[in-house]
């Protein structure tokens, strides 16, 4: 199966699920955390900014929790706070698990007026997606080869995203890298960043990893847009919209 297959499979489902969506104008979200109330990482990335301002993350310290009015003032400083899409990866389907995640952080859905879209959902009702994905087998989880993990990562390889092996999962493997796994534990190392003990390189590290999870969302968003409507007017896209 051809990748163009692949990708129009994906973006065909996305935008007949969500047919007013603009990628450009959505805010990419996502969490590292190890239970429900105590997340320790919340990235977002607003492509409305100049690029180099996009991806910003706020991290917690130890004994200290991630408050819902600072959030806020974050979301306003950045002016993301009438997005009027989020975006995640995440289980739940059309109730994604990291819209539960932030209301149960904040005790309160932050975004309640927002359109929410999973891409995660979008991908499990994408067939010849998941079937180019087994086909070709670019990253699997290291302890079950026969597995095969429908991730963020091997959806980014779909489209042609390959992230350097310093940020890939230590509890994937891959198959450029010969069958080894990637370098990227990123649990042990956000605690090493919230007690204060990461080197500048490692926290630059987490930084980019972090980044690369919401900024590939919106560029698998982004392409699949392209794929669908490159070819059309205006008036044929708003039509799309339409129907």
């Amino acid at each position: 199966m051809s990748q163009l297959i692949a990708q129009k499979a994906f973006a065909k489902n996305l935008f007949d699920r969500h047919p007013t969506f603009i990628p450009t104008q959505a805010l990419y979200v996502d969490l590292e955390g190890r239970q429900h109330g105590s997340e320790d990482i919340l990235s977002l990335y607003w492509p409305v900014l100049p690029s180099a301002a996009r991806f910003s993350w706020l991290t917690r310290t130890e004994g200290n929790p991630l408050e819902l009015e600072h959030f806020l003032h974050h979301v306003e400083t950045i002016k993301a706070k009438k997005a009027k899409w989020i975006v995640v990866f995440s289980s739940g389907g059309d109730s994604p698990e990291e819209r539960v995640r932030l209301a149960d952080l904040f005790g309160r859905d932050p975004f309640p007026d927002s359109e929410w879209i999973n891409l995660h959902q979008i991908l499990s009702k994408s067939r010849h997606t998941k079937a180019s994905i087994r086909q070709n087998r670019n990253v699997w989880f290291c302890r079950d080869r026969s597995r095969v993990r429908y991730s963020l990562e091997a959806l980014e390889w779909e489209f042609g995203i390959e992230r350097p092996s310093n940020i890939r999962s230590h509890s994937n493997c891959y198959k450029d890298m010969g069958g080894m796994s990637g370098q990227m534990e990123v649990l042990s190392m956000v605690q090493r960043v919230m007690n204060g003990s990461a080197s500048e390189n490692e926290e630059l590290c987490l930084s980019q990893y972090c980044e690369s999870d919401v900024k590939n969302m919106f560029e698998i968003a982004s392409a699949s847009e392209f794929i669908l409507f490159s070819k059309l007017d205006r008036r044929s896209r708003r039509s799309y919209r339409a129907s």
